[in-house]
């Protein structure tokens, strides 16, 4: 486990570097995940809060299991910007490859998954892009009176484009593009098979807590 640990120190070495920044524009989404695939030909309806330092946002989702280790989700939402601005639509996706499965094989101790992402959102000063790759890890704990616990954490590395908006004949650059990175952690509440609850702190420049639910409709 020593690999784990020194990855570990790695990333909240980077992550520590990166929020001392403040010009990153971070997710409106958040994670609302755990590492655990959906499974093939799954699939479920997502709705989250955010309510973070730079947009309180609302946002739907669609999560669909192409292989039993394998999904991808599209998302939708609505971002209303804290320091003013009309609301804006934003979109977004993502897929993850679970490849460790902590309750098919015992030796693993926990889920782990990779993947990748990208959101776009244009608010009325900026609009911004982000793709990027995530690693994810979780575990889950079965409740005595059914249901479960299931902590999770992840990591993300992305390229954020952003354009400024300027008054015409203006001076300076209008867009910058940085890399950043991004730690979210949770717990999901299975509460029943097909009905899940997330609760999340995210910390990549729109720092804040996310509150979802997920139930399945396949």
């Amino acid at each position: 486990m020593k690999w784990i640990a020194i990855t570990l120190v790695m990333i909240f070495s980077l992550a520590g570097s990166s929020f001392a920044e403040s010009n990153a524009m971070g997710s409106v989404f958040g994670t609302l995940s755990t590492a655990n695939a959906l499974g093939q030909g799954k699939g479920n309806f997502g709705f989250g809060i955010g309510l973070a330092d730079n947009a309180t946002s609302f946002v739907g989702s669609l999560t669909y299991g192409m292989s039993q280790y394998t999904d991808g989700r599209i998302k939708i939402g609505l971002a209303d910007p804290d320091h003013g601005g009309d609301t804006k639509f934003a979109i977004g996706a993502d897929f993850k490859w679970q490849y460790w499965d902590a309750t098919a094989d015992p030796k693993y101790p926990f889920d782990m998954a990779l993947g990748g992402f990208f959101e776009y959102i244009d608010f009325d000063y900026a609009s911004g892009l982000q793709v990027g790759g995530l690693i994810m890890g979780s575990h889950t704990f079965v409740m005595q009176r059914g249901g479960s616990l299931t902590p999770y954490g992840r990591f993300n590395a992305r390229v954020e484009s952003i354009s400024y908006s300027r008054p015409a004949g203006s001076q300076g650059d209008d867009s910058e593009t940085n890399l950043k990175v991004g730690l979210n952690a949770g717990v999901q509440w299975q509460m029943t098979p097909t009905l899940a609850f997330f609760g999340e702190f995210q910390l990549d420049g729109n720092d804040g807590l996310f509150l979802g639910i997920d139930w399945g409709v396949m």
